[in-house]
């Protein structure tokens, strides 16, 4: 008995029997280029908080100033919109990627799990960043402890650290992996994921979280433009892809 490995197509509806996109995935690229925005325009808003080392009158000032507080909901609010933007992305970038895999799909699925991570722990920031805006602003709290205002957000700036940090270096290996093998995406694609992953290797103070957004903004410009491509104006025949399988021959 031998066994060779075959490219035969997967199950679809269509006549050529190959896998097609469905609308929702082909345009999850725009979910990617939401992200970043939100991100960007989020952390302007929730970020404006007091340093750690900020003085007991500047955090009474804070307190007392709810205009300042509804813009750090508001950015609370537009990171948590951006990570489910970023889910929808990652819908397509974990089907490209599994689609040329093939096999298990193990590096495809990895890059998914870590992206779903990423996610939840950048919402979970999100509320650490918002907790005592929401207290004081929206529910009426009484809060006048200075340290919850020089804690909370360095706490939510570690959540990212550690957690979006590092599962975010994840999604960009796995994916500039799979690039480098199948060229799924452009090489170079792969080789700028793994500049961003080594930068957020020596993310110490919450900066280098930077290279990520830039990377998933230009990977979802770079499938937006090889969709516009390959389907031009008009054109109703969507993606089809080949997927991997065993085959036993006797």
């Amino acid at each position: 008995m031998n066994t060779s490995t075959t490219t035969a197509p997967a199950r679809s509806t269509s006549a050529g029997g190959l896998v097609k996109r469905s609308r929702l995935e082909r345009w999850a690229p725009i979910g990617g280029i939401l992200f970043v925005a939100l991100m960007v325009i989020g952390s302007m808003l929730v970020g404006n908080v007091p340093n750690p080392d900020a003085s007991a009158h500047e955090i009474a000032k804070y307190l007392s100033d709810s205009g300042r507080q509804t813009h750090n909901i508001i950015g609370a609010y537009l990171w948590v919109v951006g990570a489910l933007a970023f889910l929808w992305f990652l819908i397509r970038l974990r089907n490209d990627l599994r689609r040329a895999e093939g096999g298990t799909g193990a590096l495809s699925n990895l890059a998914f799990g870590a992206g779903v991570a990423f996610a939840a722990v950048w919402t979970v920031s999100a509320a650490t960043f918002a907790a005592v805006p929401y207290a004081v602003t929206l529910r009426d709290a009484p809060v006048s402890d200075a340290d919850l205002v020089r804690v909370l957000p360095p706490l939510g700036r570690l959540e990212l650290l550690l957690g979006g940090g590092f599962f975010g270096l994840l999604v960009l290996l796995a994916t500039a992996t799979v690039i480098l093998k199948t060229r799924v995406l452009p090489r170079w694609l792969a080789w700028l994921g793994i500049v961003a992953a080594i930068a957020l290797v020596f993310d110490v103070i919450y900066v280098n979280i930077f290279p990520l957004w830039t990377w998933v903004g230009i990977a979802s410009v770079v499938m937006l433009v090889r969709d516009a491509r390959k389907h031009p104006a008009g054109a109703a025949e969507p993606d089809a892809f080949p997927v991997h399988r065993q085959e036993q021959l006797a």
